[in-house]
């Protein structure tokens, strides 16, 4: 069944059910990025699989809003589906609510799911469309009606991440989210994001692909500790290991419940952006709320020794892999076909190789020559392109490894550069060297730091559209919050043992993409009469590829800095190489 055909099933039900509009976004229960099959209504209802955005349906027109990302995606995939693409951030895009508003009369019905909404999205969306004269009914769940066959909810099962990874048990988790709802004078915390559970009760699963979390929420005050998760997840010796933990295990749903009956004692730490409207609604009006950043998400941002040292072993074997694969490419381009399949292929294939590796942490972005430029391009049998040994290959990947998230970009260049290519290309290279350089006092905010990486470009006239750092969890999600590097304002500072992607890029929109990406850790670096100055510690261990390079358009800094970063690349992986990979990758870490 098409999309239009989808859509049509959609309007009959909302026709009979007097619903004007009705609008779907890329979510679940827990507001995830990367949902379970079960989830994925936005993408079975318009064909776009990208993942993020907001689908609208009215009885005659449906329009589709979605972030520069995916807007070279959205427009093929959205291709005869009578769907609108709106694209965010542009100054001619109406915002869904006016969309919306333009095409409804006063008093008609908007509906959508509540569960699938944060909070403060629900509560905001509810206010404007009530401004303009519209009902809302945030409890309507049409996806149960329409969507046969629809995939079943996961139910893998959790397994404990154990202490040798971790760093601390979970009884220490727990007292240290006690301390903080201490000091926040609140004593009830209630956890409903993925990693979250999955980093405070030291579990994983496999419920979303490439994120190692399991369907679960948990709640803590300051006597109990429960974790909600479907008992045929949970072996009788993880709930054992549990208990010893002083944790309670209950059934999935049952937070309903125990929300609902909270009573006026109850003082609950509440990030409204990261909790969905319905379990929101259930909190009882006696209860008082002190709104808050998650709690478990700031201890789970800021790395611990143990950790850290986990993940720089996971860069490691990261590294040999993503070695041992641009040896395949540079010694196999032009000799047989590949296409970009085989390329996401290979890589699965070398980094199954590598010690403690559980699967990939996204679905792995192979953009040659024009595809590059489709920032979250993901090829398929019909448009898989094939690799000539010319023009510009983008490779972003990454591994879930025991030992932790990897992240890694790398843009090859397989023919001869052109000057523009060179130019281009040295100028992503100059913004992600200058970020990895940079020392900044505490307190420094990641909004303050992304210039670092565009100033280069900006003086050429260039930009892109996407963040350029993202926080990046320990053998968890691959995007964590809740620091970020981007222009857009995010008032939390980048402290020591936080990691994010280090990832400018431009692209050429037919011709290419080029991104560079390695991921860092902020650690101090010096404490003076000024304060405290921290920066960068460069964790991914991969050549760069010098051939596209502009070497004039360096500084001797930037030219010093990448020779001590292909130093350290060398001495780190070469020991884990065959002798001709080791004589490949000599070359390719050779000074400038």
């Amino acid at each position: 069944m098409n999309s239009l055909k989808k859509l049509t099933l959609l309007r009959r039900q909302m026709a009979e059910n007097g619903i004007k509009a009705y609008i779907v976004p890329s979510s679940d229960p827990h507001l995830s990025e990367y949902l379970p099959e079960h989830w994925k209504s936005r993408a079975w209802l318009s064909g776009f699989t990208g993942s993020a955005g907001t689908l609208v349906v009215t009885l005659k027109k449906s329009a589709l809003w979605t972030d520069s990302r995916y807007f070279l995606q959205a427009e093929k995939e959205l291709e005869g589906s009578g769907i609108d693409l709106c694209k965010m951030g542009l100054p001619d895009t109406p915002s869904m609510e006016s969309w919306l508003a333009d095409r409804l009369s006063k008093n008609d019905l908007v509906a959508f799911d509540g569960r699938l909404f944060s909070h403060a999205q629900a509560k905001t969306l509810k206010s404007t469309l009530s401004d303009y004269g519209l009902r809302v009914n945030s409890d309507v769940d049409m996806m149960k009606i329409i969507w046969a066959n629809r995939p079943s909810i996961p139910l893998g099962k959790a397994f404990e991440h154990k202490l040798v990874y971790t760093g601390k048990s979970v009884r220490e988790k727990i007292a240290d989210i006690r301390g903080k709802l201490k000091d926040l004078k609140a004593n009830t915390c209630i956890i409903s994001t993925l990693d979250d559970v999955a980093w405070t009760f030291n579990i994983r699963g496999s419920d979303v692909d490439y994120n190692p979390v399991v369907l679960s929420y948990g709640f803590i005050t300051m006597d109990e500790a429960i974790l909600f998760i479907s008992p045929d997840k949970v072996s009788k010796t993880l709930k054992q290991k549990l208990f010893v933990e002083g944790v309670k295990v209950m059934k999935y749903n049952r937070i309903e419940k125990i929300i609902r009956n909270l009573n006026g004692n109850a003082i609950i730490a509440l990030d409204e952006s990261r909790i969905n409207h319905r379990l929101a609604t259930l909190i009882p009006k006696k209860a008082t709320i002190k709104a808050t950043i998650r709690i478990p998400t700031m201890l789970k941002a800021v790395k611990n020794a143990v950790e850290l040292e986990n993940i720089r072993q996971s860069m490691v074997s990261d590294g040999v892999a993503m070695c041992q694969f641009l040896f395949w490419l540079d010694k196999t381009i032009g000799k047989e076909t590949i296409t970009e399949i085989t390329i996401a292929e290979k890589l699965l294939e070398y980094r199954k190789k590598q010690k403690g590796f559980v699967s990939e942490s996204f679905n792995t972005i192979a953009g040659y020559a024009g595809n590059g430029a489709i920032v979250h391009y993901s090829a398929t049998p019909d448009s898989a392109a094939e690799i000539k040994a010319k023009g510009f290959l983008l490779v972003d990947s990454g591994g879930q490894y025991h030992q932790g998230t990897t992240d890694i970009t790398r843009t090859i260049h397989l023919g001869k550069p052109t000057k523009a290519e060179k130019t281009d290309y040295t100028l992503v290279l100059k913004g992600m060297v200058q970020l990895s350089m940079v020392k900044f006092p505490a307190g420094t905010r990641g909004s303050q730091l992304d210039v670092l990486a565009r100033s280069a470009m900006w003086r050429n006239g260039i930009n892109y559209g996407h963040g350029t750092g993202h926080g990046v969890g320990a053998f968890l999600n691959v995007h964590e919050g809740p620091q970020s590097i981007r222009p857009n304002e995010n008032p939390v500072t980048l402290e020591p043992g936080m990691i994010q992607s280090n990832e400018p890029g431009i692209y050429r929109a037919g011709k290419y993409g080029i991104r560079i990406e390695n991921l860092i850790a902020c650690q101090q670096e010096m404490d003076t009469e000024f304060g405290k100055f921290y920066g960068f510690e460069t964790l991914t261990l991969c050549p760069i590829d010098t051939k596209p390079i502009a070497v004039e358009m360096l500084t001797a800094d930037e030219k010093d800095w990448l020779n001590d970063y292909h130093k350290m690349v060398y001495d780190r992986i070469s020991p884990f190489l065959e002798e001709e990979q080791r004589a490949w990758l000599k070359e390719k870490t050779k000074p400038l």
